[in-house]
């Protein structure tokens, strides 16, 4: 079978893990600090704080907007997303604001501007991999932009992770930057992520902040993010490439693939289908892990109904992009495509 998803490691990837256990501080050390370090300038970014998970860095980066005492009541969510960022808005008592998708899986730009005066933060992601211009427009509140799906991408000259009040980053196994575990917290503003730094060690909190925990990160983790990020532009030419032959492959089938921006990560290829189903169904059975991007949208939990996520997810494949997918590899994707589809 054919992954969805697959980290390349290699031998640097066991050296880097070997020298952290050998050296003997497997917890939050050097190694986390130098990531932090590498991630802000990569971003443009002045201040980083590396946690443990992704979720971990949303709920965190909300509940540092409350540092100069505003209230987070309504939080802006993209309806397309993973189950992680309903969960951290939830987790900080605040109301999801389901915003929904057009048909290239970006956010409705009508609704999400009519949605926005309403808002007291919004989180703005960049689904699969694809760039979600709308993070770098002026929005009446906070911005938390979230790239753990679409790190390494631009805008024009400007790397994500740059935009918005606060970014948030994740080094999942499965993320374009993913080691194991773990998460980042980054701004050019000093008092949220000095506000992180405060909840994200629960053993040195102040006992009057409303919020503390164990959120840092360990250098067994750090160590593995850093060595996936060494070779990270080598793997997004390569799966670009490889999205490109794809395209060639779906010419003349029924599949039609969603619209991607040069200066993407392609860390997801997403084509859409009459029945995604089936179609999921279809490639499993030739060997190949395809998948619905999202499980189900978050509108759709929360019993809502956002139209353009649920077409999406009647309509919507994710195929697997390996950087470093064998020729045989390919071939089968490539007989796959012409059963399936």
């Amino acid at each position: 079978m054919i992954p969805h998803s697959r980290p390349v490691f290699g031998a640097d990837s066991a050296r880097a893990v070997s020298a952290v256990v050998h050296g003997g501080h497997t917890a939050r050390g050097p190694v986390s600090e130098a990531l932090e370090e590498r991630i802000a300038s990569l971003t443009g970014r002045t201040h980083a704080a590396a946690v443990d998970s992704g979720t971990s860095a949303l709920m965190l980066a909300l509940r540092a907007l409350a540092v100069d005492g505003r209230e987070l009541r309504r939080v802006g969510v993209p309806a397309y997303a993973c189950r992680a960022l309903l969960h951290a808005v939830r987790a900080c008592g605040a109301e999801p604001v389901f915003m929904d998708c057009a048909a290239d899986l970006r956010l409705d730009r009508v609704q999400a501007e009519a949605l926005a005066p309403m808002l007291d933060a919004v989180i703005i992601n960049h689904p699969f991999g694809l760039i979600e211009p709308l993070v770098a427009e002026a929005w009446p509140c906070p911005v938390i932009e979230d790239i753990a799906q679409a790190a390494g991408g631009r805008i024009g000259e400007d790397e994500l992770g740059g935009f918005g009040d606060i970014s948030i980053a994740s080094f999942y196994a499965t993320k374009p930057w993913g080691g194991a575990y773990g998460g980042m917290v980054l701004s050019s503003l000093s008092c949220y992520v000095e506000q992180v730094f405060r909840m994200r060690n629960a053993d040195a909190a102040d006992v009057s902040l409303p919020y503390a925990g164990n959120h840092q990160m360990s250098d067994v983790h750090a160590s593995l993010a850093i060595s996936r990020l060494d070779k990270a532009s080598v793997e997004i030419e390569q799966r670009r490439s490889l999205a490109l032959r794809y395209d060639d492959y779906l010419q003349g089938k029924s599949a039609e693939p969603v619209r991607r921006d040069a200066l993407c990560n392609h860390y997801r290829y997403i084509v859409r289908v009459e029945d995604a189903v089936r179609v999921v169904e279809a490639f499993r059975t030739h060997g190949v892990a395809a998948a619905h991007p999202v499980s189900m949208p978050l509108s759709r939990l929360m019993g809502q109904v956002c139209p353009g996520a649920d077409v999406a997810m009647q309509q919507c494949v994710s195929l697997p992009v390996l950087a470093d997918m064998s020729d045989a590899e390919e071939d089968q994707m490539c007989k796959a495509m012409a059963a399936c589809l």
